[in-house]
């Protein structure tokens, strides 16, 4: 099971369990949302990816590059 995100218009990510639906965090405003994976490349450092879409909200998209990169310095405070 995925984990979910949203982006808000703040530019915060805010990650939250799969069991939930994207509309439960509609107070905040969210600019983007979809899932976001937790991964490791061949060297062993960690990295989020964001992906997909929001049914719940009305199938608001992820912006997958912008919202990885701000996940990734967010999250694990990592700059890519």
């Amino acid at each position: 099971m995925a984990t979910k995100y949203i982006k808000t218009k703040e530019n915060q990510i805010i990650v939250f369990s799969a069991l939930l639906t994207h509309c439960q965090f509609r107070m905040y405003k969210p600019i983007s949302a979809g899932f976001i994976n937790f991964k490791t490349d061949d060297l062993g450092n960690p990295f989020c990816e964001c992906y997909g879409q929001s049914i719940s909200l009305d199938f608001l998209k992820s912006n997958p590059v912008e919202d990885s990169e701000l996940a990734n310095r967010q999250i694990l405070g990592i700059f890519l």
